[in-house]
């Protein structure tokens, strides 16, 4: 179920469209990260604290939940233009280990749209810039909002 206003594009004020059984964002989802993100300047935005539960090897959060977390970001932004897109391709450089309980910012935006085609850029960084990962997407609308 998406609740929610509907919207035509990036507005700050936007209330957040949510699924809420959703691994990512789901506020209804008691195992998942219940995170919310924000919007601006044509990006979907959130932090990340990295709980010790998402671990891979010890005391390094896992590839796998990063990889998701990157591609919520990028699908967020899709949303936000009223669009329901799923996923065709996401390619991932993982630039350095996030360790638990490090705090990271999670981005992503929209670089290109052809027709139902989105292609779609996130990153994940510390406060300072750092960069643990970054990924380009391609999304594929199969639905709108409106």
């Amino acid at each position: 179920m998406v609740d929610g206003k509907q919207i035509a594009g990036l507005l700050p004020t936007m209330q957040e469209i949510k699924y809420h059984n959703c691994f990512i964002c789901g506020d209804a989802n008691p195992v998942g990260l219940q995170l919310s993100f924000d919007y601006e300047d044509e990006a979907a935005f959130t932090w990340f604290d990295s709980p010790a539960r998402y671990e891979g090897y010890e005391g390094v959060i896992h590839g796998g939940i990063i990889a998701a977390l990157l591609d919520e970001a990028m699908a967020k932004v899709v949303i936000s233009k009223g669009l329901i897109a799923v996923t065709a391709e996401m390619n991932i450089k993982y630039r350095q280990p996030l360790k638990v309980g490090q705090r990271a910012k999670l981005w992503g935006t929209i670089t290109l749209q052809k027709s139902r085609i989105l292609h779609t850029r996130a990153w994940l960084a510390d406060e300072a810039g750092k960069l643990f990962a970054e990924a380009t997407g391609v999304y594929v609308v199969v639905n709108r909002l409106t």
